[in-house]
């Protein structure tokens, strides 16, 4: 009999509020699935973005080049879910009603396929944990099935709002922030979902398509920025409306300025990593807290074992794929299964692509580089002498310490590798996109804080 696939991709959760020793959130039910299952202590993502990683996940294939642009999800030929409806499985689904999601949503048989996700965003606590539930226990559910379910919980703290609904967590033993107090309440919800699938014929995924920052102290960018809102009342009171936007922008300037100083002097006596962590969430990023994601597989009487090498989010399919026994995607894939990892079995390191998810303008923090379980490596995009960081791994896990300078040659065999897995790869092809969709991914993109 074949296996059902439950896959839930948690936007934006971090690896360390999952598993190990700086963990403050509360997690018995994923606790169980690392448990009774595979979880990979080193899964690092492509991206520090959501489209860039789902379109590496989905293809197992970094995005190189113009790719890397690419604001759609985009779905190749001979896909691994079209491989999944070629083996007679039933496609279903919730994802964001946002553009950059359509091509998948069309795989999906269920209609009730999409939430919304902006004013307000729906999240597990506020319907959509029962609109999954009811996706699992749909008469219409058919066998076998692979579900996939991205959830935006997170996202709120990315765009600098307080998380919906997790009012019963907002208690420190459920976590020492704001954003571990989230995945608490995440949590809870998947334990209600997990209620509903029968663990031993379903593979269960869970990971996440980057990381985020938690703010050190729990207080961010904007929690040093002025309110100003006495003033902002009294002049949209009594200043001419002509003069509200002129009048907004210097406020606003101000505002900043204010909070810079103010930052400033609050990050005195912070490490490079706990100042970092206090950036708007928007700023590109290729540091650790930004791509060191969970990975679990569990279910189907998996083996259980924490698998402690370096894993790719290109591996994700693959093992999918062996786990429940059918043959991987026909072609060059960058990615490989993790399921000989578990005998105890080495294989070989490969190291693993990094690409933020650029501006839609050109941007000098636009970076690529590579990560080895020794070494992360970056630099600008566009030129490989310029913003030059090389961290080593083992001594400095925090990368407070930026060796680039101290070691040239290092740096050139770094550059030597990232440049050779450049030039063997080809440029992945590009989901069309209409002006009309290109326009309303923008729009998205503006209500989300991206652009």
């Amino acid at each position: 009999m074949k296996k059902n696939v439950v896959f839930f991709l948690i936007d934006g959760f971090r690896a360390d509020q999952c598993y190990g020793e700086n963990k403050s959130s509360k997690t018995p039910n994923i606790d169980s699935l690392i448990k009774n299952g595979i979880y990979c202590n080193q899964a690092i993502s492509s991206a520090d973005g959501t489209i860039i990683s789902l379109n590496t996940i989905f293809s197992s294939k970094f995005q190189f080049g113009d790719a890397a642009r690419y604001q759609k999800l985009t779905l190749n030929k001979n896909n691994f879910l079209e491989i999944l409806k070629k083996h007679r499985y039933h496609l279903y689904g919730a994802v964001p009603n946002m553009t950059s999601f359509k091509p998948l949503r069309e795989y999906f048989e269920n209609e009730n396929n999409e939430y919304e996700f902006n004013s307000p965003l729906e999240t597990l606590s506020t319907g959509l944990a029962e609109r999954i539930t009811q996706i699992l226990e749909s008469k219409e559910l058919l066998e076998p099935y692979f579900c996939y379910f991205h959830l935006f919980d997170l996202h709120r703290l990315r765009e600098g709002k307080k998380s919906i609904g997790i009012e019963k967590f907002e208690n420190e033993k459920f976590g020492s922030s704001q954003y571990a107090k989230t995945v608490s309440s995440i949590d809870h919800w998947l334990g209600k979902i997990l209620g509903k699938i029968d663990i031993e014929k379903t593979l269960v995924i869970i990971t996440g398509d980057h990381g985020e920052r938690i703010p050190f102290d729990d207080k961010g960018y904007s929690d040093f920025q002025p309110m100003f809102d006495s003033a902002t009342k009294l002049g949209r009171k009594h200043v001419p409306k002509s003069t509200h936007e002129i009048g907004g922008k210097i406020l606003g300037k101000t505002k900043n300025t204010i909070g810079k100083i103010k930052l400033s002097y609050s990050n005195t006596k912070l490490t490079p990593y706990e100042k970092r962590s206090r950036d708007p969430y928007f700023t590109l990023s290729l540091f650790d807290e930004l791509i060191h994601v969970p990975l679990i597989f569990s279910g189907i009487k998996l083996p259980q074992t924490v698998i402690s090498q370096q894993v790719s989010s290109t591996d994700i399919f693959p093992t999918i794929f062996e786990a429940i026994g059918l043959p991987s995607i026909d072609s060059k894939i960058h990615g490989s299964s993790l399921i000989p990892l578990t005998s105890g079995n080495s294989q070989k390191e490969n190291p693993i692509y990094l690409h933020t998810m650029p501006y839609e303008e050109l941007s000098s923090l636009d970076s690529i580089g590579i990560r080895t379980s020794k070494y992360k490596y970056f630099r600008q995009s566009r030129n490989s002498k310029k913003n030059l960081h090389i961290y080593d791994l083992k001594k400095d896990p925090y990368e407070n310490k930026n060796i680039a300078k101290d070691h040239p040659v290092l740096a050139e065999e770094m550059e030597k590798i990232l440049s050779e897995l450049i030039s063997s790869s080809k440029v992945s092809e590009r989901e069309e996109i209409t002006k009309d969709e290109e326009e309303k991914i923008r729009k998205e993109l503006k209500k989300l804080g991206y652009i």
